[in-house]
């Protein structure tokens, strides 16, 4: 009777705290910061977006390959819903 009290109050637990919806910030790269990094370097610039069914990121990238890299990542353990590569030189 003690471990089913136990298992059922882990079990209780568990459902409670994984139901759990945080917002989280969206900090993307506005274009006037995008302008700023392509001109602080001689070579193309790639800015890339995800957006995933648990989230966000953005970042740059010098390379197209490694934006696709990192979006591939991204997307590893959860399902991209949207995404994006612009270039900027």
């Amino acid at each position: 009777m003690k471990n089913f009290i136990l298992s059922a109050s882990l079990l209780a637990t568990t459902i409670l705290f994984a139901n759990t919806n945080e917002k989280i910030d969206q900090t993307v790269i506005s274009k006037k910061q995008k302008i700023a990094i392509s001109q602080s370097t001689d070579k193309t610039v790639y800015f890339w977006e995800v957006n995933t069914t648990t989230g966000s990121a953005s970042g740059y990238a010098l390379s197209e390959a490694q934006a696709l890299k990192t979006i591939k990542l991204m997307g590893t353990s959860d399902l991209v819903t949207y995404r994006i590569i612009e270039a900027y030189k």
